[in-house]
């Protein structure tokens, strides 16, 4: 216990809160209207995952061995300069060692896979 109470204050790990979870679309039209993208190259300084999107992550990754996987990140804006990884997706494509081939069979998935989150109410952005 002791080990982990020390990393999660190293990492400022925060528990319960459940706000960080809770979908503002008023909030998100906000930051899209913005555009800060387009002037700012970096425009979240912070970012906080959930466990299992971190999770999600590393066992795609690991999946993969040696080879080059790709996936998607979901997640939402809480502040001007955070995001929250909410979940993570592996995607269908083809990899070598040093490269990974998005095909449109990838891109399909994408669109199928976010039109059936949308019918279950997850508004959250790729």
């Amino acid at each position: 216990k002791d080990a982990r109470k020390k990393w999660e204050g190293e990492n400022k790990v925060e528990a319960g809160d459940d706000l960080l979870y809770k979908y503002d679309e008023d909030k998100h039209k906000a930051f899209v209207q913005t555009k800060r993208w387009l002037t700012e190259p970096k425009p979240f300084t912070k970012v906080k995952i959930s466990a299992v999107a971190l999770l999600k992550m590393v066992m795609h990754a690991r999946s993969g061995g040696n080879i080059e996987v790709m996936g998607l990140m979901q997640g939402k804006i809480i502040d001007e300069d955070t995001i929250v990884i909410t979940d993570s997706f592996a995607l269908p494509v083809e990899a070598s060692e040093t490269r990974v081939n998005a095909q449109a069979e990838a891109f399909e998935y994408i669109i199928q896979y976010m039109e059936l989150i949308e019918e279950v109410g997850r508004k959250e952005n790729a």
